[in-house]
């Protein structure tokens, strides 16, 4: 199956499209690339931005979408990945942000862990790598859509709305 075949959501394909269409004959987009102003509506309250700090490996919320900060049930901006409830076991997710780094190369994944006020989130994300400037991946541009029980996107979760932070 194709890369862009796995994905289901629709704000997460309208993402995935705007960074392939940033690409032009490039690896990867740099940060610069990216105009607020000609994201896809739909997406920017469920996006997320994260700096990459590489020694050591910490990645740091830049920007959480109002929705991702309904759902997760506070605004995580300017705190680090690895301070935050990421379920029992977030070594995997921060596998995958390791993979993207490193390959410079995005990452699909669907998920679902229970945090520990006791509420569970079932996920879509996409995770899209951004150099500065150069080869190396300074930020992350990714996308996460809450899914139901069915494992569908959640009607309510993606109506726009403004994202939180900058």
């Amino acid at each position: 199956m194709e890369f862009n075949d796995r994905i289901r959501s629709k704000v997460i394909r309208l993402l995935y499209d705007y960074w392939t269409a940033l690409l032009r004959e490039r690896p990867i987009p740099t940060r610069e690339d990216i105009d607020p102003r000609r994201l896809p509506e739909p997406v920017i309250p469920h996006l997320g931005l994260f700096d990459v700090e590489h020694d050591p490996r910490r990645y740091r919320v830049r920007l959480m979408g109002a929705n991702i900060v309904a759902w997760y049930g506070c605004d995580v901006t300017g705190r680090y990945l690895d301070e935050i409830d990421l379920g029992p076991d977030p070594g995997p997710g921060f596998a995958i942000l390791d993979h993207v780094v490193r390959c410079r190369t995005p990452a699909h994944m669907m998920g679902e862990y229970n945090k520990q006020d006791g509420r569970h989130i079932r996920y879509e994300r996409l995770v899209l790598p951004l150099s500065s400037g150069g080869q190396e991946v300074g930020m992350l541009l990714g996308a996460s859509d809450r899914l139901s029980d069915q494992g569908t996107s959640n009607p309510k979760e993606s109506t726009p709305k403004r994202a939180k932070g900058a």
